[in-house]
């Protein structure tokens, strides 16, 4: 095996091992920003104020990564 391939092979294990930005981030940038959004709209009175029970909902999802299901194979 060359050099080359091994760099390829080992360049492509470390892509696969990157952990992967949730759906939350994604859209929003950062969790951070999501939830400023969401405080935002129900002191606006755009959102119900049970809003915020889906968002620490949301943020236990987050911190355990079980959106990471959703990429299992």
């Amino acid at each position: 095996m060359s050099l080359r391939t091994l760099q390829r092979r080992v360049a492509k294990i470390e892509k696969g091992l990157q952990v992967r930005p949730s759906p939350i981030v994604l859209w929003y940038g950062s969790w951070d920003a999501f939830v400023d959004g969401a405080y935002a709209g129900v002191n606006a009175g755009a959102l119900d104020p049970e809003f915020l029970d889906l968002v620490e909902a949301l943020r236990n999802w987050e911190r355990g990564e079980l959106w990471m299901l959703a990429y299992a194979r």
